[in-house]
């Protein structure tokens, strides 16, 4: 568990490294744009490698801490052995997109190792090779919580897990009395 969590904290460190250089490479492209009639030819291109490997370490992160986007309200409502069955098919169907994504990349990785691309002439195999570490890290996370539903008792109600607006979470702090203002 340690090490899960210095692993955790190194992805975190890497995703806010690379918004940290997105953000400088674009803020320098605009500047010497502007002021100087020119521009890094390379920096859009990077920031935009950057990004894509942000959004795909950012779902694994959202994953494991479960706030993906998803239909509860209805789920919640379930008696646990009914909340458990959906649960497993749902799971069950991430699974087989994340088969479809591995592939995917795989294939897409492989047909484009030697197509660099235009402005940095870094090979776009890069580009595509965030697919095969996105989907076997959900892969291990999702095929986690399908074990906990099964084998742990109880841990279905963590699992399916309703998540309000920040609005209502803040009210329902109000009413309890947790927020003095």
């Amino acid at each position: 568990m340690k090490n899960f969590k210095a692993f955790e904290s190194f992805v975190n460190a890497v995703m806010a490294m690379f918004l940290a250089f997105m953000g400088i490479f674009i803020f320098a492209n605009v500047v010497l744009r502007y002021f100087f009639n020119s521009g890094i030819t390379w920096a859009e291109e990077f920031s935009r490698f950057l990004f894509v490997w942000l959004v795909y370490m950012g779902a694994i992160g959202a994953l494991k801490d479960n706030n993906h986007l998803g239909f509860t309200s209805l789920v919640q409502k379930l008696p646990p052995l009914a909340k458990k069955i959906c649960f497993l098919i749902s799971n069950a169907l991430v699974l087989i997109c994340l088969g479809v994504l591995f592939e995917g990349s795989i294939a897409m990785t492989a047909m484009t190792t030697h197509t660099l691309s235009p402005a940095t002439g870094i090979p776009l195999a890069y580009m595509y090779a965030v697919g095969i570490l996105t989907s076997a890290g959900m892969f291990l996370i999702t095929c986690r919580n399908l074990y906990q539903a099964i084998f742990v008792k109880g841990t279905i109600d963590t699992l399916v897990v309703l998540k309000g607006s920040e609005e209502e979470i803040s009210l329902k702090k109000e009413t309890k009395g947790e927020i003095n203002g």
